[in-house]
């Protein structure tokens, strides 16, 4: 029986790179829905030609659909022996339930789900601090706070002005953080119901340090 985790928090919150972290420490998997999708396609296996053609005609692609992918890894050899961490799913309660259900099919059990919280405006302030190359041969990825190029609003690699995406603007910002407060907050009580829930504080220090609080949180 693997454990798998679930890890819950707003756009901007470091789940990736927390991840990232937790996965290199414990050897869990980072299975995500996105890479499931697109690995299916990849395969032109009977859900991937599926999905392309949803994906063709513009529609959203069913849970069922999602829990069957989600179903096939989970129980596949190498989750079974180091289990993995949920990126991407669940995302409704809806889904939750379905998650039960898979974790019973495929002998792994729900070993805790963590709430990444964080002051809203330092959200806010990483989601609109990506910069980008305006060239696209080059495509560097700059942090206005974190990570400046060395001369503001120019390249560091190819000497080419940075701009700031259209979905990185505040506007959208804050629509993102709305969005998941609509999604997310049902899901919040539904694991604190089940006694699963398990939350812990992003704060605008290092990543690792941020790990560690993590790591407290989990013990």
């Amino acid at each position: 029986m693997a454990d798998i985790y679930v890890f819950l928090g707003p756009p901007g919150v470091g789940k990736g790179t927390l991840g990232d972290l937790f996965c290199a420490e414990t050897g869990a998997i980072h299975v995500s829905t996105g890479q499931l999708l697109r690995d299916e396609m990849a395969k032109h296996s009977e859900i991937g030609i599926q999905v392309k053609d949803l994906i063709a005609k513009g529609e959203l692609i069913s849970d069922d659909v999602v829990a069957a992918m989600v179903t096939n890894r989970l129980g596949e050899k190498d989750i079974q022996s180091k289990g993995c961490l949920l990126d991407g799913f669940p995302r409704t309660t809806h889904q939750a339930d379905m998650l039960d259900s898979i974790l019973t099919e495929t002998g792994n059990r729900l070993a805790a789900v963590l709430l990444i919280e964080a002051d809203r405006d330092m959200l806010i302030s990483r989601l609109t601090s990506r910069r980008v190359c305006s060239n696209q041969a080059c495509g560097a990825i700059y942090n206005i706070n974190s990570q400046r190029p060395a001369k503001e609003g120019i390249c560091d690699r190819c000497g080419s002005k940075l701009v700031q995406r259209s979905d990185d603007s505040e506007s959208t910002a804050i629509e993102r953080l709305h969005v998941y407060d609509v999604q997310t907050a049902p899901l919040i009580a539904y694991y604190t119901a089940s006694g699963q829930l398990v939350r812990t504080q992003s704060r605008d220090v290092d990543a690792k340090e941020n790990y560690q609080a993590l790591k407290t949180a989990l013990a």
